[in-house]
């Protein structure tokens, strides 16, 4: 296969692979929200669209932002979404083979995605308003205690790989023997990417979030519910290729012509194990996580995850 037709089959994989994760991000946010509801006893149909549904009424309505810091909140939400969307691009989904995979390194993914959550909690800090304020305050508090597990969790694939790329270490993984002792510290850090995502907003109780965005409406509140769902996708998605790479396909240059089946059973591979993890951090959320402490609970358990990893790496190496 061409130089030409390599770069337009990459541009088709990127395409496909970012419309796949914005139009699935409030799917599986409500799937997560009504697996929690059903796991406590609360029925319902799962209704799968709400969360879309409830983005266009609010991107429907007139905007509004607090008189305090306008120009903050107006520019907050659409930075964090051009940092979501740069992240989610550095994130293989289904496959590898996307325009611009060499630029995919691992510590500018993380680094993108909690820095689009962090950016969203400029809007309540901006506010001028004593509740806003707080709300954002509790949410930047809950996100520093989870950078020391995060500096493990990248450390860890650092490490043990010898590339600093997501696609590359889906490779690596994918021709490494398991007695190697890699991917067992791998998937500990799969786990702690994970559990960065479960927090109130991602397992469907955004009281917090809500709270912070009280003075915030139209357009502006849609891109913030909207890059919300894109960030919890993004890291379950993330801690998933970790978990399991031999769901992405690895396109063949020669052009196959069993390209696209390949590529419609990596979609639903990938769909599957998205809706998997969706339902463990609904368990996670609903019985590890059900207590008011929930910030300082993933953030021990995502560290032990890292530490651990850390562990069975440098075992692995001594024994293996």
């Amino acid at each position: 296969m061409g130089a030409l037709a390599v770069g337009m089959q990459g541009l088709l994989l990127s395409g496909m692979h970012l419309a796949l994760m914005v139009l699935m991000a409030p799917v599986c946010a409500r799937f997560i929200q009504w697996c929690r509801q059903r796991m406590t006893g609360v029925a319902g149909p799962p209704a799968l669209l709400s969360r879309w549904r409830m983005i266009a009424r609010a991107w429907s309505c007139p905007g509004m932002r607090a008189a305090s810091g306008a120009r903050v909140t107006a520019l907050a939400p659409w930075g964090a979404l051009v940092m979501a969307l740069v992240a989610v691009l550095l994130v293989p989904s289904f496959s590898l083979g996307m325009a611009g995979e060499e630029g995919s390194d691992l510590l500018t993914g993380v680094v993108l995605l909690f820095g689009a959550g962090g950016v969203l909690c400029l809007v309540g800090l901006a506010s001028g308003q004593g509740r806003e304020g707080r709300m954002a305050a509790m949410l930047l508090v809950g996100m520093m205690l989870l950078v020391p597990a995060l500096v493990v969790a990248v450390a860890v694939p650092e490490m043990a790989t010898p590339g600093s790329t997501v696609a590359g270490l889906v490779r690596f993984m994918r021709m490494a023997q398991d007695s190697a002792g890699i991917r067992g510290p791998l998937a500990l850090a799969g786990g702690a990417f994970i559990l960065v995502g479960v927090d109130r907003v991602a397992a469907g109780s955004g009281r917090t979030f809500d709270g912070m965005t009280d003075n915030l409406a139209g357009p502006d509140r849609a891109v913030m519910l909207f890059v919300r769902d894109l960030v919890a996708l993004a890291w379950i998605t993330l801690g998933g290729d970790l978990l399991w790479p031999d769901a992405i396909v690895i396109p063949d240059t020669a052009g196959s012509p069993h390209l696209f089946v390949a590529m419609l059973v990596a979609i639903a591979l990938w769909g599957a194990r998205t809706l998997g993890l969706c339902g463990v951090v609904a368990c996670l959320r609903t019985f590890v996580m059900a207590s008011g402490q929930v910030a300082r609970l993933r953030a021990g358990l995502a560290l032990l995850c890292g530490c651990l990893a850390i562990v069975l790496l440098f075992a692995g190496r001594e024994f293996g």
